[in-house]
């Protein structure tokens, strides 16, 4: 017999023996009102509610403000600045509720998943430039110096995203969601979220949770990596303050993630290597691991440059705005998506 039937039997024996006791068969039998005319429906949407707890109104809201406020108070370990492009993992499973017409997770419910992950992600990234002005004016005003002046508060914007489906996610699955910061312009953040098979990569450190177990592994075949992808998605993000614009490369600066850059700095680098696996091995476009004595904008750059040639791509597509035309050589038709 396997572990997990074993641990199946033997929560199934540990019930049984409990719904033998006449007390507390009555003690349920009251608080679930069975007995009630309607009760045994009552406790079918009780059951239906917790199996598809993530779906149940306001929860959405609670999954994103538990992430945002963890890492702004609660996160026990600083975050350390050549820890940038390392990936955050937030894991999840599938309800009923999400699923489709063809019982796996609709196209649609990724992107409420997504939104949690890249909160981990982006909080985690920024959160000292948050709580340094949070400190010193009740507000957060990070990027002072390109605002100043400027009436209304900050705000963090989703800006577009796009999702590629690689496989299906079966009900109840469980998958994990790797978000990472994959370069950013001289306006938007772009962030990368790959959803994944749980328990097939296997990671040599654990920067924020240093207590976890590690591996010395060499690491798992680039294919088998491959095959465990479910989906992958792009995301850009904007920070505003009014109508202002505050560039990321400032907020990095003002959240202590990136060094003060160098009076006439220029990036020498090689930008064949940092930009070499749209022509081979994508190999090059895994963020090198690096001390923190080696965190210069020399290696800042070099990282940044090789997401950019992703990023490059998503941002073009800004121009399919102009496409609409109203209508101008006529439609097919219009209906109603519900009743009216």
């Amino acid at each position: 017999m396997t572990s997990r039937a074993t641990s199946l039997a033997t929560a199934g024996a540990s019930i049984a023996a409990l719904a033998s006791q006449p007390a507390l068969r009555r003690f349920l039998l009251k608080w679930s009102g069975f007995n009630a005319p309607g009760g045994v429906w009552r406790i079918l949407a009780i059951l239906l509610a917790l199996a598809n707890l993530k779906n149940l109104p306001g929860v959405w809201h609670f999954r994103f403000f538990r992430a945002f406020f963890y890492h702004l108070h609660f996160q026990p370990t600083p975050i350390p600045p050549h820890a940038l492009f390392q990936p955050v993992i937030t894991s999840s499973r599938t309800t009923l509720l999400e699923t489709d017409y063809n019982l796996h997770k609709s196209n649609s419910t990724y992107f409420s998943d997504m939104d949690v992950s890249r909160t981990h992600l982006f909080t985690a990234i920024i959160r000292s430039a948050i709580l340094k002005d949070k400190k010193k004016n009740k507000s957060v005003t990070f990027g002072a110096s390109a605002t100043q002046g400027t009436k209304g508060r900050h705000i963090i914007a989703l800006g577009g995203i796009s999702c590629l489906f690689k496989k299906e996610i079966l009900p109840y699955r469980k998958y994990e969601m790797w978000t990472r910061l994959l370069c950013w312009d001289r306006k938007w953040f772009y962030l990368v979220t790959h959803l994944v098979k749980p328990g097939v990569a296997r990671p040599k450190s654990w920067t924020l949770q240093p207590w976890r177990k590690t591996t010395t592994a060499d690491g798992v075949d680039a294919e088998k990596l491959k095959s465990a992808i479910f989906a992958t998605a792009i995301a850009k993000y904007v920070i505003k303050k009014g109508r202002i614009t505050v560039p990321p490369e400032q907020v990095l600066l003002d959240a202590e993630m990136v060094p003060v850059k160098p009076e006439g700095w220029v990036y020498d680098g090689d930008d064949n290597e940092a930009n070499g696996g749209l022509n081979g091995s994508t190999e090059s476009f895994v963020p090198k691991v690096v001390g923190e004595g080696e965190w210069t904008w020399d290696v800042i750059e070099k990282e940044r440059l090789k997401g950019s040639k992703f990023a490059e791509h998503f941002a073009a597509m800004d121009g399919l705005h102009d496409v609409f035309d109203g209508g101008k050589e006529g439609v097919m038709g219009e209906y109603a998506d519900l009743l009216f």
